[in-house]
């Protein structure tokens, strides 16, 4: 009968797909038992025997029915035997799924973490870490924690300017140059002048343009030096150069080259630049400047040009070194020199910065003078060295004046002031006067007046003798009377005078007075001074007095001419008698002075009207002798021939006569003493004993009078020792000059490349070869004649028609190219009237007597016939200017007058100068024209045996010139004077040539003519051969007699010693470039920008925080006041007006918002700060370097010292710095602030940079940020994914956060990227934008004013200020979103339970963590109130709030503070807060730490589906393939299942087919298989027979038990049939498993809810509810546990209740 088991057909089709039969069972209806197919007799794997079966058919249907039960039930309870943990496998499963996206979403970020390091590595990169450690290092940063006093702060900032000036590429440090100096730079008070001399100290003051700056205070209408170089030590009062400042700003200079050689310029030896106005001198220091060009000289005060003149002469240097710095008086806080000329704008920085802002920018600085001991001693032993060989030499003279007046027979000649034999005194028997004034000691009559008239044979005129015999005591008349009558006073007798002199009369007299005085005078009486008339002598002048409404009045004055030697012809103190002459005309109304039988000048009277000079006689009428009334002025000295030509006016023939033939009556000897000119005249080649010549009489004369008694001596240096003077004689037509220069040149020729064409001396020096040698110096107006007569002439040179107008381009060429192309015209012209061809030489040759000294003197003289040797030679620096074109008539005029002089002085300048044998052999030649060469005289000199000087006169119509030579030997050491007339006249009054050499004169015959330049100019050039040093050079279109040059030249000698000459020719002064000593700049970046500094300041203020503050405050300034402001002392005026200059209490300082205005500070306004540090404060801003370089700022006429720039007032300070790295296009700044309270100062700094990412960097930038934003998408998908399939409100809060942050990073990280991106693109043009904005500021611009370059700095300033906060501000992004990604990156490590265990430490303590941060606040404050109030004002670490949580810190960290120990409440402090905080509360924190941790540790013992990381990590890859390959569902979709069937134990085939309909049978054993191997997942489980079922021998097992399945099945193919269930059965079976799955389902939930219900409620409260509802049979224990043992029943319902379990 049919067997009816639910499930069992079901369970043998199992067996069969299991078995893998492919031949399926054929059912045959209509078979019988007989017709079956036999098969083989075998056993079943029942252990019966097939054949037993086929005998009993009945039996054999039973039997295969219960066969196939027994082997689907052995089926089925394998199935279900392969079964696993559900809960380790959900747990297993969760543990994949966490892992799988943790793991992913770990990778997609660490992947973007490592690509944004490496985008921001790329960004910044290493070297800007090597930056800010190099800037570190240069600026010192690291010692601005030891900085804590305002001292300290402003010595880092000098040393900081210093480091920032090393930074600079163009500064002083790489760029030496001595040349621009810093002559004083620290303020000093000068009692006196300083003599400073430090070796190697040289500036150019010669160079074509230089400026002196000094910052001086002194006393008003002092007059003071502030640098100068003296001329000599001992004469201070001349200068090489000298600068002064006084009421009228000076400028000496020249004294070592003036070129003014005659009296004309009187005792000048120097040239004196003076302002024409008074210059105001405000009080305090002032910048004044001193400006120097060619031909101006500018003098600055402050800002302004307070002078500007004109110079005559360039300025020029003498040799030495020597400096005279300072005056009495003086306070000098800088003194400078710049070779270059101030502009009014670098005037106006310098005045404002201390500096000009070019020096300011590019880190360049004056050369410090610093005098060491070594300068010192130098400079000692200098002066002393100097005054001994001042000692010396004076020594030397001394001895060799005693010497040559004790060797000598000492006569006089009655200049030592004795009577000689014809000199007479006057007599005292003279008789009384009856009436005397009152004053007078002694009265007496001069009688006989009247009876003197007689007529002078030499005038044929008559006079009155007014030395009467009565006055000469029996001496003949007209001798010479000595006149000393100061206390014996004589006057005129009345009666024996004559009443009446007439309108016109003549005074004539010999005189040689010592003092001033009255000659004789006619009063209206004795006791009164109104004169009639009196004559007075005084100095150079004679007067002429009468009276006027009862005052004397002056009639008339004539005194000497200008440009006349006083010392010759001075009427007081002369050695020699004179004759005078006066002439008083009524008529005419004039009076006339005659010296040495000429006029010297005429004066009319002065008294206007009417009125006769002389009066008639009256009872008071007073003649006075001698003096005026009432006895006064007396003269004194030697009257001789004292004569009144009364009512006669003696004319110039009678006043001659009487001055050339007057006789001594005693001796016969002519009067005159003077000379005439070419009567007398020094022998130059005398010498003495001792070999002293006429010279050095001349100058030791002045020293010692008495030098010049020898007879030898008198009789050779008559004009030396001034034996003679010269007379008096009028003044010839002015004699035209013409200068060549107008001061001393120094010539110089360039030495030879080659040494091999020169030879040397002893000393080294390269003596040239002569056709190197030679120099031109050309008449600044040959050119233009020559261009004239090319524009407008058509004569030419050489006379031809054509001219050079159509040859040479004259308008458009200098000088030297005109006579070049001249020469060159004339050279290939041959013109015969002008040149001869010599036959060998294709050159050109003059046709005079230059011929001659070519031949005779090889190698000495310049051949000018040769174009291209004249174009080498001529040298444009030495050219000489013509003033009012002398040059083209001054042949006329000498050829007028037939007379010529020209005089000059020479002198070797160097070893170069001198020849072979050391001599000084220079050769000179004066040209008339160049092409062609006319030369006119040729001076030179000779040496060896017979040393000479000669000159060559170059005539004109003669075959041959003039020749003369003197004997001597040019000085190496000395000025040699040089003079050639032409056309003097000798002793018989024949015209003669004479050279005249240091008064050696030579004289020849005069020529017939001269050369005369067919260019109608007189002078072209001058050739010279050596090395020299030259006077200007004397053009005089008359011939000065021997004497008269002898005279000069012992005149200038004195002064010619003391002129050393310019220390450098012109040629090298003005070609001369100043070089720098350049050392190599080896810094890896440099300073695009000065030093800036900024402070904030609070205002001074006497309102203090206190009244005891305000009381004090006052107090001390009114003792200050007293103690040290009285009399004889003063303070300045700021002390006495502003209490806050002494003491100040200070205000607040002032943010964006203070609308007020702020004070002014070194002259400067505050301005608010728009960036930096200082954002929003009124700052006050300097350049750096003004502040620690300059000792001194002038602002507002006030002299402020840098050192107080800051002070306590001070708040706040920054410095910024802005550098550039070429190599790494990076610019930097580093910031250097300061806080100041109190003066301590708490200093920080920073380093910013800005990089321009160009190149391989951008590209690779934009790779990296290209992988960023991909990634980003990647996670944006996933997250948008999980939104999808979970939800967003379904999933926890934790799990919304973490969506949130990865939605976060997804959208700000790719934008700020592709920010970057384009910043980074564009970061090349913005850093060389701002380099050329700063690199590019106009410093040195003269058209932009201080103000606009200062504004355009700042400007540019600005823009990189907030190019750096916006890269500041995407660096602190960048930072964040880091962080962002690193900590979600952490917060994904709680995907696996070994690695996370932070993140779960973390939340197990969250609770412990909180109340202990609560306990910790609560005591670490405590103690900061404590240590704060208690130990603040004492101990630094406690000053502030920030201070103390600081220290409090360190000290739970470990530390103790510096002073533990010293005193006792800061002690016990110490050890109660380590105690507490130490000791307790941070081991609290370690405890909670550890228990946290130990949970985490626990927990993950406990855990079961955990493994190593790695382990699970391979395992999870292995699951993802082994899903791949079976097609197991998701882990997530298993889960779905599992997770719901908590009232299952096991997981088997049948729940797993519950996951999908889809899912095989198969792939569900497969599954089983694989996590069946986990010892936690798969079941073992104990059978009678031991271990039934052993999980590694699952598929063994099974593979059996379907083998004998398909066995028995292959048999009995009929078994199938029979055993299989009808369709009814089948369907009564499904809705039975359908009923109870319903049942399990309700179960299920009803089991849940009761979890939940013992979860949140009393245990026994749900139970007593529950056994009131008699339908929950589950809460019976015994229902339940009989419901759980029927699962290893083998009952239908067992098998049912597993299945649908």
């Amino acid at each position: 009968m049919p067997i009816v088991l639910s499930g069992t057909r079901d369970a043998a089709m199992d067996v069969l797909e299991d078995s893998g039969t492919t031949a399926p069972v054929q059912k045959n209806e209509d078979s019988s038992p007989a017709s079956t197919r036999k098969t083989p007799s075998t056993t079943s794997a029942t252990g019966f025997s097939m054949k037993a079966i086929d005998k009993n058919p009945t039996w054999k249907l039973e039997l295969a029915a219960r066969i196939i039960q027994r082997l689907v039930i052995k089926k089925l309870r394998l199935d279900n035997r392969t079964r696993l943990v559900r809960t380790a496998l959900v747990e297993r499963l969760q543990l994949e799924v966490r892992l799988g996206k943790g793991i992913r979403l770990m990778l997609c970020f660490m992947a973007l973490f490592g690509l944004m390091i490496s985008a921001d590595v790329i960004e910044t990169s290493a070297a800007k870490l090597k930056l800010t450690d190099h800037y570190r290092r240069t600026f010192e940063l690291d010692k601005l924690n030891g900085i804590q006093k305002i001292a300290e702060l402003k010595s880092y900032l000098r040393n900081l300017s210093a480091a920032s000036n090393t930074m600079q590429v163009s500064s002083s440090s790489y760029f030496v140059n001595r040349d621009q100096v810093m002559i004083v730079s620290d303020p000093a008070f000068y009692e006196h002048s300083h003599y400073m001399d430090v070796k190697g100290l040289s500036f150019p003051v010669d160079a074509v343009e230089v400026s002196f700056l000094a910052w001086v205070q002194v006393d008003a209408g002092r007059r003071v030096n502030l640098l100068g170089r003296r001329l000599d030590k001992q004469v201070s009062s001349l200068s090489c150069w000298s600068w002064i400042y006084g009421p009228e700003m000076e400028f000496d200079f020249g004294a070592h080259d003036y070129g003014h050689l005659h009296d004309s310029h009187g005792s000048a030896d120097q040239e004196v630049i003076r302002t024409a106005t008074r210059a105001y001198h405000p009080p305090g220091m002032h910048l004044v400047v001193l400006v120097i060009r060619q031909d101006t000289v500018e003098f600055w005060q402050n800002e302004s040009l307070v002078g500007h003149t004109k110079l005559s002469r360039p300025v020029t240097d003498c040799i030495g070194s020597g400096l005279e710095v300072g005056g009495s008086g003086l306070l000098l806080g800088m003194l400078s020199f710049f070779p270059w000329a101030l502009g009014a704008a670098e005037i106006h920085e310098i005045y404002v910065q201390g500096n000009t802002l070019e020096f300011i920018a590019s880190g360049a600085e004056l050369f410090k003078i610093k005098e060491t001991g070594f300068d010192l001693l130098h400079e000692q032993g200098t002066l002393r060295q100097s005054s001994a060989e001042t000692h010396h030499h004076e020594s030397q003279q001394s001895r060799s004046v005693s010497h040559a007046i004790t060797n000598e027979v000492i006569y006089s000649l009655g200049e030592s002031g004795h009577a000689d034999d014809g000199e007479i005194r006057i007599s005292d028997q003279v008789p009384e006067l009856t009436t005397c004034p009152t004053k007078s000691a002694a009265c007496r009559y001069i009688e006989g007046v009247s009876e003197t008239w007689q007529m002078d044979p030499l005038s044929s005129a008559y006079f009155y003798d007014l030395l009467p015999p009565s006055l000469l005591g029996g001496a003949s008349a007209g001798s010479l009377v000595e006149v000393h009558l100061e206390r014996n006073r004589h006057a005129y007798s009345v009666a024996s005078f004559p009443s009446s002199i007439g309108p016109v009369w003549s005074l004539s007299f010999w005189a040689r007075a010592s003092t001033s005085g009255f000659l004789i005078g006619k009063f209206h009486d004795p006791e009164h001074d109104l004169p009639c008339w009196s004559v007075q002598i005084e100095g150079d002048k004679l007067k002429l007095f009468t009276s006027s409404h009862e005052h004397r009045v002056l009639l008339a004055m004539v005194s000497i001419p200008e440009g006349r030697s006083q010392r010759d012809f001075a009427f007081v103190g002369t050695t020699l008698l004179r004759h005078f002459v006066i002439v008083i005309d009524e008529l005419s109304r004039v009076m006339s002075v005659h010296l040495d039988g000429h006029q010297i000048g005429a004066d009319p009277f002065r008294v206007v009207g009417a009125f006769r000079v002389d009066c008639p006689h009256s009872n008071g009428t007073y003649i006075a002798f001698a003096h005026r009334t009432p006895g006064s002025q007396d003269f004194i000295g030697q009257l001789q021939q004292f004569r009144l030509y009364a009512n006669t006016v003696l004319n110039d023939s009678q006043i001659l006569a009487l001055a050339e033939a007057s006789e001594d009556p005693k001796t016969g000897r002519k009067l005159r003493q003077c000379f005439k000119p070419g009567e007398i005249q020094d022998d130059g080649s005398f010498r003495d004993e001792q070999f002293h010549g006429c010279t050095w009489y001349a100058e030791m004369l002045p020293i010692a009078p008495q030098i010049c008694l020898s007879d030898a001596v008198r009789a050779n240096c008559q004009i030396a020792c001034k034996v003679a003077r010269p007379c008096f004689a009028p003044l010839k037509m002015a004699a035209d000059v013409g200068m060549v220069w107008n001061r001393i040149m120094r010539l110089s020729t360039p030495l030879s490349t080659d040494s091999s064409d020169g030879r040397r001396l002893a000393g080294g020096s390269l003596i040239r070869p002569n056709h190197e040698k030679f120099k031109m110096c050309l008449a600044e107006s040959v050119a233009s004649g020559r261009r004239q007569a090319s524009a407008g002439s058509t004569q030419g040179v050489s006379g031809s028609s054509d001219g050079l107008a159509e040859h040479i381009p004259a308008l458009v060429m200098t000088d030297s190219e005109v006579i070049v192309k001249s020469c060159q015209y004339l050279e290939a012209s041959r013109d015969p009237r002008s040149y001869v061809a010599e036959s060998r030489k294709q050159s050109l040759r003059p046709a005079d007597g230059a011929l001659y000294l070519l031949h005779e003197y090889p190698g000495m003289f310049q051949n000018v016939t040769d174009c291209e040797s004249l174009r080498q030679s001529i040298d444009s620096h030495c050219a000489f200017q013509v003033e009012n074109d002398w040059t083209k008539h001054f042949d006329e005029i000498v050829e007028r007058s037939g007379q010529l002089t020209i005089s000059f002085w020479v002198r070797p300048s160097s070893p170069n100068s001198l020849n072979s044998r050391g001599e000084f052999t220079p050769s000179i030649q004066f040209l008339a024209g160049v092409a062609p060469p006319e030369v006119f005289l040729t001076v030179w000199a000779e040496g060896g045996l017979f040393p000479k000087v000669a000159a060559y006169f170059h005539t004109h119509n003669a075959s041959s010139g003039e020749y003369l030579e003197v004997g001597t030997r040019l000085s190496l050491d000395d000025w040699t004077h040089i003079s050639v007339t032409f056309g003097s006249k000798d002793a018989k009054g024949h015209s003669e040539l004479t050279l005249v050499v240091n008064g050696m004169a030579i004289a020849g015959d005069f020529p017939e003519s001269w050369v005369r330049s067919r260019n109608a100019n007189f002078l072209e050039a001058i050739s010279f051969s050596s090395e020299m040093l030259i006077s200007p050079v004397e053009f005089r279109s008359t011939a000065l007699h021997v004497s008269d040059l002898q005279s000069f030249h012992y005149n200038e000698h004195a002064r010619m010693k003391r002129r050393t000459g310019p220390s450098r020719s012109d040629a090298e002064r003005l070609q001369a470039q100043l070089m720098y000593s350049r050392e190599p700049f080896q810094e890896p970046s440099f300073l695009v920008a000065p030093p800036i500094l900024q402070q904030v300041r609070i205002q001074k203020s006497t309102e203090c925080s206190s009244d005891a503050g305000r009381f004090a405050l006052e107090r001390m300034w009114e003792q200050a006041l007293s103690t040290r402001c009285h009399l004889p002392f003063t303070c300045d005026a700021d002390l006495k007006a502003d209490p806050t200059s002494l003491l100040a209490c200070g205000g607040a300082h002032r943010s964006r918002h203070d609308d007020d205005l702020a004070p002014k500070w070194f002259g400067q306004e505050p301005h608010v700060a728009l960036a930096g540090d200082l954002e929003g404060f009124h700052v006050y801003t300097e350049f750096l370097v003004s502040i620690t370089d300059m000792p001194v700022l002038v602002r507002e006429d006030r002299a402020l010292r840098t050192q107080a720039y800051i002070d306590q007032q001070t708040t706040h300070m920054a410095v910024q710095l802005v550098l550039f790295a070429p190599e790494h296009g990076i610019i930097s700044e580093v910031n250097i602030g300061g806080h100041l309270d109190s003066g301590n100062v708490e200093a920080e700094y920073h380093v910013r940079h800005i990089s321009s990412v160009e190149g391989l960097k951008l590209m690779a930038y934009s790779i990296l940020g290209a992988l960023v934003v991909l990634i980003c998408c990647v996670v944006m998908f996933d997250t948008w994914r999980r939104i999808c399939l979970q939800g967003f409100t379904s999933l926890c809060m934790t799990a919304r956060v973490q969506l949130i942050m990865d939605i976060g990073i997804g959208l700000v990280v790719p934008a700020f990227y592709v920010v970057r991106s384009f910043q980074n693109a564009a970061s090349g043009a913005l850093v060389k934008d701002m380099l050329r904005q700063l690199l590019e500021v106009p410093w040195s611009a003269d058209s932009l004013s201080y103000a606009e370059k200062e504004g355009q700095f700042f400007h540019a300033l600005h823009d990189l200020e907030i190019s750096l906060l916006t890269e500041t501000f995407m660096h602190l992004f960048a930072f964040f979103v880091s962080w962002a990604v690193l900590l979600r990156i952490m917060q994904l490590t709680s995907a696996h339970p070994r690695i996370a265990v932070l993140i779960n430490t973390v939340v197990y303590g969250i609770d412990d963590f909180w109340h202990f941060l609560i306990l910790f606040l609560l005591l670490f404050m405590g103690f900061c109130l404590i240590a704060k109030t208690l130990f603040g004002p004492e101990h630094h670490e406690f000053e502030t709030y920030g201070e103390t949580l600081k220290a409090q810190f360190l000290m739970c960290l470990g530390s103790v503070p510096d002073d533990f120990g010293t005193e006792m409440e800061f002690t016990i402090y110490v050890v109660v807060f380590n105690f507490v905080m130490f000791f307790l509360v941070v081991n609290f924190l370690l405890a909670i730490i550890v228990e946290s941790y130990l949970r985490v540790k626990q927990d993950i013992e406990q855990m079961n589906a955990e493994q190593e990381f790695f382990t699970d990590m391979g395992a999870v890859m292995f699951t993802l393939a082994k899903r791949w390959r079976h097609a197991w569902p998701k882990a997530r979709t298993i889960l779905r299942v599992l997770e719901p069937a908590v009232a299952k134990q096991h997981v088997d085939l049948a729940l797993l087919k519950e996951v999908s309909g889809s899912w095989s049978r198969k792939s569900r054993h497969a599954f089983l298989d694989f996590y069946g191997r986990f010892d936690h997942i798969g079941v073992r489980e104990q059978t009678k027979r031991g271990t039934y079922w052993d999980q590694p021998n699952e598929r063994k097992n099974t593979k059996k038990a379907t083998h004998n399945l398909e066995a028995s099945l292959a048999l009995s193919p009929a078994l199938v049939e029979l055993g299989r269930p009808s369709d009814a059965a089948r369907d009564d079976a499904l809705q039975h498993q359908f009923q109870l799955q319903r049942q399990l389902h309700v179960q299920v939930q009803e089991l849940t809810a009761l979890i939940h219900e013992l979860r949140t409620q009393p245990k026994r409260t749900v139970l007593e509810t529950r056994a009131r509802d008699r339908d929950f049979r589950l809460t019976d224990p015994k229902h339940a546990e009989s419901l759980h043992d029927q699962q290893d029943d083998g009952t239908q319902s067992g098998s049912n209740y597993r299945r649908l379990v």
